[in-house]
């Protein structure tokens, strides 16, 4: 039925269609203003830009569309908004435009791995919508600006691996969202905020890499939800506040290479929540914390290169989730502890460079999980087990050196298939060198002064089968004889022979000069004879060569070093 009225009045009704469809356009015509200032913010931050062809080739003005355009998401709801922008790892140069703070409802900011320079405009702070914002790996220099603090929605703050100097404002503890800071590898100056610890969000601080000085704020370890904190690489010093050391959140604590002192912290080692910690190259001083928990989660501790003394506590080994432990360089003393071969998740166990003396426990021979076994350069004594090779079956590294082992290298080394790293020098050991060819992963190998014998030299045509082997050291042994021809047989990647001080006699095989990667070259104080080969002219890698103390005659040849 059709009203009366649109026939009594039809001028009435068409202009209440007329003003009605006006009326409702209005709103319209604001959402396309926004979206035409989102196009152009786009469009001006485009041209401070050089990118290869074809990443930004839909960034046309021509083009309406720009919710389509490459890295762009819009908001799925009118009015189309630009939310984020995402140009990570596109090979992009340039800077970064301040009307990019035009983007008004941009909530992510991910420009990461690419060659972004100049200063961060400090309009950013203009952008009260924003929670992601990733500049990191990129050539940013200048200050960090304060008015990043003015965006305070903001929930990851990454500007690791630039170039920014001056400090960290500490107005960035404003920003009450904060879970994410990760500000390292850049060279910013200054103490770390105090303030940082009461962002009652905070998860994960990383701060590594600068030039921060100061000290460690204690409000960190009352921080309740902080789980990662790296603040490795600077110049902290002072003590590790205690709040941080009884954390009940925090999961991973790395200080290391800084100029912190002090004693470490009692309850250190009786987290109940650290998983790794890394205190490594500092200034510690005293003896390593007693470990009183049963069930620790502990796995990677290091101490290495500090100023620690005493006994490495038995109870070390309660640390029944360990991975990685090393000690390296202190001024540790005693034996070993037994209990730390019985933890078995243990793969590296580094203790080499202290003052440790004594036999080494058996058990600690007897680790099937060891991957790793430094234990050079302390006073230890004794042999080597006979089965050390099947009981270490997934051994990779095996650093015995400048100790006081005896007796002969056991032959079930070489079924420790899994060898890369083997090094003996420095005690005493005696006998043959075993045939090391069967070990296929094999790249050094440090017999050097010792008591070791050649026999008919056999072991040199097996290491011809450990294609991999960078070095080989057998200096300062007992070695006597000629130098077999099939020397000149050993790996291609050989960079370095070491055979100085032995009774080796005899001519220098020519078929040395078959070693074409060898830079390292060291026969003095042997009693060779005859002319240096020619071969040795066409190593073009040699840098350092010795023939001092033998009967060789003629000269090196001038094709040497060319």
């Amino acid at each position: 039925m059709v009203s009366s009225g649109a026939f009594l009045f039809p001028g009435l009704c068409q202009f209440l269609c007329l003003f009605l469809g006006f009326f409702c356009s209005l709103p319209l015509l604001g959402i396309c203003d926004e979206s035409e200032s989102d196009r152009q913010a786009l469009l001006c931050f485009k041209s401070g830009l050089l990118a290869p062809a074809g990443v930004l080739a839909s960034w046309s003005n021509a083009s309406m569309g720009f919710c389509d355009w490459h890295g762009i998401t819009c908001s799925a709801t009118p009015p189309r908004r630009v939310v984020a922008l995402d140009l990570e790892s596109e090979g992009i140069s340039g800077s970064i435009a301040s009307c990019i703070a035009n983007l008004t409802w941009l909530a992510r900011l991910q420009l990461s791995n690419n060659s972004f320079s100049g200063g961060l405009p400090p309009e950013l702070g203009l952008l009260s919508r924003l929670t992601n914002l990733n500049l990191s790996i990129n050539a940013l220099e200048g200050n960090i600006p304060p008015e990043l603090s003015e965006c305070s929605q903001l929930q990851i703050l990454g500007l690791w691996n630039n170039s920014f100097r001056g400090e960290i404002p500490p107005t960035l503890s404003q920003c009450k969202h904060l879970q994410e800071i990760d500000l390292s590898n850049n060279k910013l100056q200054g103490s770390i905020p105090p303030a940082f610890g009461d962002l009652p969000a905070l998860r994960i601080l990383v701060l590594a890499k600068n030039m921060l000085t100061g000290t460690i704020p204690p409000s960190l370890g009352s921080s309740c939800h902080l789980t990662y904190v790296d603040l490795g690489i600077n110049g902290l010093g002072g003590v590790i506040p205690e709040s941080l050391a009884n954390s009940s959140s925090l999961q991973v604590l790395r200080l290391m290479s800084n100029s912190l002192t002090g004693e470490l912290p009692k309850d250190l080692l009786n987290t109940l929540s650290l998983g790794t910690i890394s205190l490594e190259e500092n200034s510690f001083v005293g003896s390593i914390p007693s470990v009183t928990v049963t069930s620790s989660p502990i796995k990677h501790l290091d101490l290495a290169n500090n100023n620690l003394s005493g006994r490495i506590p038995s109870s070390v080994g309660n640390l029944s989730s360990l991975v990685y432990l090393r000690l390296t360089n202190n001024h540790l003393v005693g034996s070993i502890p037994e209990s730390l071969g019985y933890i078995p998740t243990l793969e590296t166990l580094t203790l080499h460079i202290n003052n440790l003396s004594g036999p080494v426990p058996p058990c600690i021979f007897n680790m099937s999980s060891l991957r790793s076994l430094a234990i050079a350069n302390n006073t230890l004594v004794g042999r080597l087990p006979f089965d050390i090779g099947y009981t270490l079956p997934n051994i990779q590294n095996l650093l015995l050196s400048e100790n006081s082992f005896d007796g002969p290298i056991p032959a079930s080394l070489l079924k420790a298939y899994h060898l890369r790293w083997l090094y003996l020098n420095g005690n005493s050991f005696t006998g043959s060198i075993p045939f090391f060819g069967s070990l296929p992963n094999l790249e050094e190998l440090d017999l050097g002064h010792n008591k070791l014998e050649a026999d008919d030299w056999g072991f040199v045509s097996s290491l011809s089968n450990c294609s991999r082997l960078s070095m080989l050291a057998l200096d300062g042994n007992n070695l006597k004889g000629k130098l077999p021809s099939s020397i000149g047989n050993l790996s291609n990647s050989l960079e370095c022979l070491y055979l100085s001080s032995n009774q080796i006699s005899g001519p220098i095989p020519p078929e040395i000069g078959n070693l074409k990667s060898l830079n390292s070259l060291y026969m003095n104080y042997n009693l060779l004879t005859g002319n240096i080969p020619p071969t040795i002219g066409k190593l073009q890698n040699l840098i350092l060569l010795s023939f001092a103390q033998n009967r060789l005659s003629g000269q090196i040849p001038d094709t040497f070093g060319n």
